[in-house]
């Protein structure tokens, strides 16, 4: 069922400062991504068509993939118009399709692509990318149980739409932030114009070619925001006074070539993308990307100067781990020494304190030795993470897997020298973890996982663009 809480209603506020006022803008001050930096952002595409001469076609907003196969992004993304609800609710199955703002062929039909990966786009066409997830049109299914929203959040089961678990080298985990602390160094994702032309910051005409990064300063506690400046809520954002439902991120100020002044940060056609916090080298996200408001002043050079993203709240968090009730980790991890202790960072996001080694939740291949010493030999609470330790025993490659049966999430553990022959696991050839035989458990001969196999189905506002 889709687990909405109930919360007070939202108070209406006066319309003073409004994110609509700079609509279609994109990050701006920002550079492009290295290659397989952000493996697990994921663009939402609305077309008609994969094809540069086809009109009805919109990057519109971003998103990250979590524990396999769970896409989490901003709701609007996924509303018709600025509706309240999603634009499968009330559609049968087989014809759950969105409808494009812009789409000047009305009776094309639109289809919705999460385009995992996407590092590139050429006039609205990705063209870097490592897999595509159709979610509508005749292979769509959407049921209540498949999803779950609260305010702005929506979380998206995508294992109906794909053979296995998304193939990830990195993963990105889940932060709760505290409102007490102070501005930490973030960076926010997505795609647009790398900054204002002579500080003209009004509407721009098309998205960057390359997936941008920008630094900002996280504020969790959303410091000197006032009522005057926050957005007026609709039926599925929060009010001002909800101040544990978001946090802010303050632009940098930057200088143009011509000295022209403005700010980076996230902006129009960025909404679901990640606010992201390098902590102990993992990368995690403090909220989604919801809307953005105007400085006092309210000049177009200072657009976008602090924006606002849902972040993880205690009852976000109860929701997202009633949804998932899995484990969080990269899919695909590469070794390249047999004997040699790895490390692998793991996210509880199940509801209940687990202890992996001592659960039914731990379980790998038999030329992979899982290590007693783990720091994930402890209760784990949910949304907390643990360094996983193991070795593997031979020159072949292997598989982790963490959760129990129907709900699990596999590792792949791929030996970088391996000839990577195909490797098909069936259940027996998993092993639950065993403490009784810890000095050497898990040890002796094995393979490589298949590689996922996802067929590409061509035919895929902060903020989404309107």
């Amino acid at each position: 069922m889709n687990k909405t809480l109930v919360t007070s209603a939202l108070a209406v506020l006066p319309l003073m400062l409004s994110a609509s006022a700079n609509a279609d803008l994109k990050i701006n001050g920002g550079s492009d991504t290295l290659e397989n930096e952000f493996p697990y952002f994921g663009a939402v595409y609305l077309n008609a068509a994969w094809d540069a001469n086809e009109p009805a076609r919109d990057i519109s907003c971003g998103g990250v993939v979590i524990a396999g196969h769970y896409f989490i992004s901003a709701k609007h993304c996924f509303t018709d118009h600025g509706d309240d609800f999603t634009w499968w609710e009330a559609k049968e199955p087989g014809h759950q399709r969105p409808t494009l703002w812009n789409n000047p062929v009305k009776e094309k039909l639109i289809e919705a692509d999460i385009v995992i990966g996407m590092e590139k786009q050429k006039y609205d066409v990705p063209t870097v990318f490592k897999d595509v997830v159709r979610i509508s049109g005749i292979n769509s299914d959407w049921e209540t149980s498949d999803w779950t929203d609260f305010h702005d959040l929506i979380i998206l089961d995508l294992s109906k739409y794909l053979k296995n678990d998304i193939q990830l080298t990195k993963a990105i985990y889940l932060g709760e932030p505290q409102q007490e602390v102070k501005s930490i160094p973030s960076k926010v994702i997505g795609f647009g114009n790398t900054l204002c032309i002579n500080g003209d910051c009004g509407e721009s005409t098309r998205n960057s070619e390359h997936l941008l990064q920008t630094y900002v300063l996280m504020d969790a506690g959303c410091k000197g925001l006032t009522y005057n400046q926050f957005p007026v809520p609709n039926s599925y954002s929060f009010s001002f006074d909800q101040k544990d439902q978001y946090v802010c991120s303050d632009s940098v100020k930057y200088n143009y070539v011509n000295k022209d002044e403005g700010y980076s940060n996230a902006n129009h056609g960025d909404s679901g993308g990640p606010l992201i916090v390098n902590k102990g080298g993992n990368d995690v996200t403090y909220g989604v990307t919801h809307t953005a408001i105007f400085s006092d002043r309210e000049t177009e050079s200072e657009t976008n100067k602090r924006a606002i993203y849902q972040t993880f709240s205690k009852d976000a968090i109860e929701l997202i781990t009633q949804q998932i009730n899995g484990w969080n980790a990269p899919t695909v991890v590469e070794v390249n020494d047999i004997g040699k202790e790895y490390n692998i960072t793991v996210q509880n996001l199940t509801v209940n304190d687990v202890n992996l080694f001592d659960s039914d939740d731990l379980s790998s291949s038999n030329n992979i030795t899982l290590d007693s010493k783990s720091d994930c030999n402890r209760l784990i609470k949910p949304f907390d993470v643990c360094q996983l330790s193991f070795s593997i025993n031979d020159g072949k490659s292997g598989a982790i897997e963490l959760g129990n049966a129907g709900n699990s999430l596999k590792i792949k553990v791929v030996n970088k020298f391996d000839d990577l022959i195909p490797y098909d696991k069936k259940t027996e050839d998993l092993i639950p973890y065993d403490d009784d035989n810890n000095d050497n458990n898990n040890s002796g001969g094995g393979g490589s996982l298949n590689f996922i196999a996802l067929f590409l189905l061509f035919g895929t506002a902060l903020l989404r663009k309107r």
